[in-house]
């Protein structure tokens, strides 16, 4: 018998999709990229059509019906093809990787929680007493949040109740997406030779409707995001639409606020909303209602209509990289994304990955270059500062050299702004017993717990397990503890001491966790309310602030102790980065940089502007090895709560891989460099292939063979192509 059959893709690992008869009010309304709801396991679970048509019923088993369709959730067709290739690169089940790139809220039909919005009303001139007046003057002509509202007048609701009953004010209850919006500042947008020669580079592109690859390589400061805009205003004019991916939630208030003053049908697309939020955010662009979505990694799988071009903002950084499944990389899917669609994609960058640089040299992408800052501004003055030579002056372990001192100092006296990098947050990374000399370490993972004095609390930064700081060593009963090193939050300390009257704003994960926390604390800088940001690497890139004169880094070198092939790379970059912050206005920057091995060449390449020289030596190490571009990796990774099992199950894994290698290398297994993670024990091996093609070939005899499976205790995982691999 012949029915209407649909393979309906669910999130569970191992298969790709299960089949489901069509009923029959469900005939003639049911398209592939619904979300639909099925029975599964005895379980009501939602899926996604992935094929469709007339065919034999099974004999063996029967059918079961689909139970019905979720209004308003559609994959676009392209998307779909998108996912159905990133499933099968990445190695996972196609609904594992539906589940990951469509937000579970939107699969359930969540809706926004009603928000009390408040509107200042045109032209009012009514009376008002002098608290009134303060509170409707301090707000902007934007609505904004109630709660927003009363944060900006630093007063209570009933106020602006009284206001509204005055006629000032509107308050309405709306079921809308709030977000904290920054102004932004009036700009030149007059192209530079250099910006209109990549301009019309990639405008011809859009006007054949063809593809192409770009590598848009400027110094920091030299405008790609008037490049950026100038061509969204163009693709936004032939009636299609601009996907405009960041690294980072943070980067995403200060570009947008530019956006917006130029392209007002601006979406921003993060997961620090709602679920309702997220929902309604997903039916809005589906429905075509922005001309450009700005968003983090998972923004990538926005439901544009008719996406016409495509651009990868800080195209090297790691979190790109999804560490959990789906274990996509969003750069590399969004190039196969463009070209799929045969729009033109923009991977922009003044570091770009040596991944990138590679496709760059041999042709497979074509290069754009901005070598100078529009305004005329130079790049910073590099001052290194020999950490061993310091602490022998200041006859101490010293943590803050006295030359970054003097410039903060000059910095506070002549009105201008500086940021500082301290890559660690917290008080202090280690506590130790004064008496044993144990450090004390989390007993949930293999890593040392943080000291944060504010809360008085020792604290996991991998799986944020929390305690009070303990008086006397939990080891030995006796001793009592001490900290080493320094953090963000003692940073902040030792400088508003040693440099009186300095506002300081700390930006790191515990100060921005907060809703909407990353615009606050930019706006205020921003504005001048602060002079000096001290924060993790979130401040090391991308944004923009003319008054910043001054770049401090401290522990400059350290990440070059991680055992990892990238570690120099990824400290070349984010030196380099963070050095951009400084001279951006009329005034010229300089960036202090502390470290111990001031000759790594990392460092000096970063500071003294020789990307040639770092990449060029880079590159020749990474062939000489086998590592990307010049290879390919996949990491197998086991975990569970026993170490025993977790241990036998790669062992007797690993065997399986090493009979399947036809030239490549199997690392491993061994214990992984985080051996215990939130509670769990890991081993980990890697396949090192010629090319990723030979790690795809690798895998494709893996699965002929069975594949290998995760058993009852122990969880296996596959990252094809992993940033982390330590």
């Amino acid at each position: 018998m012949e029915s209407i059959i649909a393979d309906v893709a669910i999130d569970c690992p191992g298969r790709d999709c299960f089949s489901y008869r069509v009923p029959a009010p469900l005939q003639g309304q049911l398209e592939l990229g619904d979300c639909v709801d099925v029975e599964f396991n005895r379980r009501r679970l939602r899926g996604f059509v992935v094929e469709m048509g007339l065919r034999v019923e099974p004999t063996a088993y029967a059918l079961k019906d689909i139970i019905g369709k979720r209004p308003g959730v559609q994959l676009p067709a392209a998307l779909l093809r998108l996912i159905r290739w990133g499933a099968h690169y990445y190695r996972c089940s196609l609904g594992e990787f539906l589940a990951g790139a469509v937000p579970a809220a939107v699969r359930a039909g969540t809706a926004v929680t009603p928000q009390v919005t408040i509107r200042k009303v045109a032209g009012y001139s009514g009376a008002l007493t002098p608290k009134q007046a303060a509170a409707l003057a301090a707000l902007p002509d934007e609505a904004l949040s109630l709660g927003a509202a009363q944060e900006l007048a630093q007063c209570d609701g009933a106020l602006f109740k009284r206001l509204a009953a005055r006629g000032a004010i509107t308050l309405v209850e709306e079921r809308t997406i709030l977000e904290r919006r920054l102004s932004a500042r009036e700009e030149r947008f007059s192209l530079s030779p250099e910006q209109q020669s990549a301009v019309d580079a990639v405008a011809a592109n859009l006007a054949a409707r063809s593809q192409a690859t770009y590598l848009l390589y400027g110094i920091t400061g030299s405008g790609k995001t008037l490049v950026y805009i100038e061509l969204a205003l163009q693709v936004i004019a032939s009636g299609r639409q601009c996907l405009l991916l960041l690294p980072e939630i943070a980067l995403t208030p200060q570009l947008a606020a530019r956006l917006r003053s130029r392209i007002p049908r601006t979406a921003v697309w993060h997961s620090a909303f709602t679920d309702g939020e997220r929902a309604l955010l997903w039916r809005e662009v589906a429905a075509g209602s922005f001309d450009l979505v700005l968003g983090t990694r998972s923004a990538l799988f926005a439901p544009l209509p008719a996406i016409g071009l495509i651009i990868v903002d800080e195209e090297h950084e790691q979190s790109y990289k999804q560490e959990s499944v789906p274990r996509y990389h969003a750069r590399d899917l969004a190039v196969v994304y463009a070209t799929q669609l045969g729009v033109p994609i923009i991977l922009g960058s003044a570091t770009p990955s040596l991944e990138t640089v590679h496709n760059a040299r041999t042709r497979r992408y074509q290069v754009l270059s901005l070598r100078s800052r529009p305004l005329g501004g130079a790049l910073p003055t590099p001052v290194v500062v020999d950490m061993r030579e310091e602490c022998h002056r200041q006859k101490a372990q010293a943590q803050i050299s006295q030359e970054l001192l003097t410039r903060l100092r000059g910095v506070k006296t002549r009105g201008e702004q500086a940021i500082i990098l301290l890559n660690r947050r917290g008080w202090s990374p280690v506590v130790m017993c004064q008496a044993c000399g144990e450090a004390l370490m989390c007993t949930n993972c293999a890593i040392s717990m943080t000291y944060h004095k504010a809360a008085n609390q020792v604290r996991c930064h991998y799986c944020d397990a929390a305690r009070a700081m303990p008086r006397t060593c939990p080891a030995c009963g006796v001793g009592p503890m001490t900290t080493s090193g320094m953090g963000t939050e003692q940073l902040v300390h030792a400088l508003a001491q040693e440099v009186p009257g300095l506002r300081i704003q700390r930006v790191d994960a515990d100060t921005v966790s907060e809703r909407q926390g990353h615009a606050k604390l930019f706006q205020a800088f921003a504005e001048g309310r602060s002079d000096c940001l001290v924060g993790t690497q979130m401040v090391a890139k991308g944004l923009d602030f003319p008054r910043v004169t001054l770049v401090g880094v401290l522990g400059a070198d350290r990440s070059l102790a991680i055992p990892d092939f990238r570690a120099g790379e990824r400290t070349y970059q984010l030196i380099a980065q963070v050095a951009g912050r400084a001279g951006r206005g009329s005034t010229p920057g300089t960036v202090v940089v502390q470290a111990f091995d001031v000759q790594a060449p990392a460092l000096v390449c970063a500071l003294e502007h020789q990307p040639r020289t770092f990449v060029d030596a880079e590159l020749k190490l990474r062939k000489e090895y086998g590592y990307p571009p010049y290879g390919g990796l996949v990491r197998f990774l086991w975990s569970g709560e026993s170490a025993a099992q977790v241990q036998s199950l790669a062992e007797k894994q690993g065997d399986i891989l090493r009979a399947l290698l036809r030239g490549e290398t199997l690392l491993g297994p061994g214990p992984a460099g985080l051996a215990l993670l939130k509670g769990l024990h890991r081993w980990h091996g890697m396949i090192k292939a010629p090319s990723r093609g030979a790690v795809q070939a690798f895998l494709d005899r893996l699965v002929a063979q069975g594949g290998l499976k995760s058993s009852s205790t122990v969880r296996f995982a596959i990252d094809v192509d992993p940033y982390v691999t330590s």
